[in-house]
């Protein structure tokens, strides 16, 4: 058990500390929330406060009500950690990208890069018409092919995308844009057959 299962339970007593007990401040909410039962700092322990006495959920109500200045400053602080995290991690993606632009262009002769560009780019325009004209209606219908075909169309289009990202740049917004379209390509059941 973890303190999201907690936040689960009390959730539709006290839906501020539920929420949070599910996100990053979940072990310093549920500090308060073990604090605030006299139980021991860990998930099991409230567990079985809050299963065995039914005024557990009242004091988890009461907390939210008196420590409502608190809660807030830990969601608050959760939510800039992860605002904090993802900037660095897309800033070290940035110049990942920038330092292999700076390499491409120091080697005038290199073949590999636009040849991987070219190759990237004319297969997802095959897998692109095989579809709209309908040659490959039958392999993306079939239920027990549709999986690998929709995983690796998934994979060949963020590689695609990663490819063009290289030459023409990226934003977070795309990559949380591609992440979609690759689930829902890969998402069993996402493509059926046309009634006729």
């Amino acid at each position: 058990m973890n303190w999201s299962d907690i936040g689960n339970i009390v959730g539709r007593a006290a839906p501020v500390v539920g929420t949070l007990l599910g996100g990053p401040a979940g072990a310093a909410v549920g500090a308060l929330v073990a604090g605030a039962l006299n139980v021991p700092n860990d998930p099991e322990s409230v567990n079985a406060v809050l299963t065995a006495n039914p005024d557990a959920l009242a004091k988890v109500q009461e907390l939210q009500i008196n420590a409502k200045v608190q809660l807030q400053q830990l969601a608050v602080t959760a939510e800039n950690n992860r605002l904090q995290a993802e900037a660095a991690q897309y800033a070290a993606e940035a110049a990942d990208r920038d330092s292999a632009r700076k390499l491409a262009a120091s080697q005038p002769r290199d073949f590999v890069r636009p040849g991987l560009t070219i190759l990237m780019l004319a297969g997802s325009l095959f897998i692109i018409v095989a579809i709209m004209t309908g040659w490959a209606l039958d392999v993306v219908t079939n239920t027990t092919a549709a999986l690998t075909v929709g995983n690796v169309m998934g994979a060949w289009f963020m590689m695609t995308k990663e490819v063009m990202g290289f030459w023409f740049g990226m934003t977070k917004e795309s990559q949380k844009q591609s992440a979609v379209i690759t689930d829902f390509a890969v998402t069993p059941g996402s493509v059926s057959k046309p009634d006729k």
